[in-house]
């Protein structure tokens, strides 16, 4: 409770602060863009929502759908306390008779499995990117792929994981979900491509007549600029980060202005699609707690 009210305090005053920029934008709105963004980016979260109840399953971390589907949104709010600290605590107290270790490895994989997808969807998209993008960024993709592709293959990751146990004095692991199911869940995480992709694009329609020839575009530059997010580790949910990735490749094809704006309402509209679906079930978990008592007390 507390790590969310942090968040919501946080994203409140960051979206209080940013209205008053916004306000100088003198083109009109188009709110029903606005509303089919926050929809595609919310169904993007249910979908990576059901990525990490397979990949526990897989580990046996046992929970109701409810409580999974909790723990996974209030996790999400985790990546705004720097060092991504939250994400752990959080799923550590919902699968609070699992061993700690089996949470840590499968946050561990859940999180290689959506890099290589990103770095995958890059390097695709790339034919799609103007010939001014670095050559820094296609062989950092390439290298990327390749390096997050074999450290998800059984034995290398059994051999890394356990020499990391080693060194904290831990028991080693004993087994890890065949590679097969490892390279579904990289297939997976990139078909939440489209949907997120949607809620990327339509921002940008908000403010600007966009052509759909520029979808993939800015759907590639936001996963490229997320990779670099990531190793911004003090940087709550890499913000400042990625966006300063966009503003240097996207205004090269659309108007800066437009960029600026957009990329603000995307961040706003990803944090609110996250603190909504926390909210939710959040919300119906102390309903469902509720009506449970009440029928004890009228059982009694």
């Amino acid at each position: 409770r507390l790590l969310f009210t942090v968040v919501l305090i946080s994203v409140l005053y960051y979206i209080f602060d940013t209205v008053k920029d916004v306000s100088r934008y003198h083109y009109p709105i188009h709110w029903g863009y606005l509303v089919l963004s926050f929809i595609f980016t919310v169904l993007a979260y249910l979908m990576q929502l059901v990525i990490w109840i397979r990949l526990a399953e897989a580990f046996d971390l046992r929970a109701s759908l409810l409580s999974s589907a909790k723990a996974w949104s209030l996790s999400q709010l985790g990546k705004y306390v720097p060092g991504k600290a939250g994400l752990f605590l959080v799923r550590f107290d919902v699968y609070a008779g699992a061993s700690k270790r089996k949470i840590a490895v499968a946050t561990g994989i859940e999180f290689m499995a959506s890099m290589a997808a990103a770095c995958i969807l890059v390097l695709l998209a790339i034919i799609f990117l103007p010939h001014e993008i670095p050559q820094v960024i296609r062989w950092t993709a390439a290298i990327s792929t390749t390096i997050f592709l074999i450290a998800l293959y059984p034995p290398v990751f059994k051999m890394f994981t356990n020499w990391a146990f080693r060194l904290i004095k831990r028991e080693p692991l004993r087994d890890a979900p065949t590679f097969g199911l490892l390279l579904g869940l990289v297939g997976a995480n990139m078909l939440v491509a489209l949907p997120y992709g949607l809620g990327l694009f339509f921002a940008f329609k908000c403010f600007y007549p966009i052509s759909w020839q520029y979808f993939m575009t800015i759907t590639s530059v936001y996963y490229a600029a997320a990779l670099v997010g990531v190793a911004a580790i003090f940087a709550p949910a890499g913000i400042g980060v990625r966006e300063g990735i966009v503003f240097l490749v996207l205004p090269t094809l659309i108007p800066k202005t437009v960029v600026v704006f957009s990329t603000i309402l995307t961040r706003i509209i990803i944090t609110l699609a996250e603190i909504f679906l926390a909210s939710f079930f959040m919300a119906i978990d102390k309903f469902s707690l509720t009506g449970k008592q009440i029928s004890k007390n009228k059982n009694r």
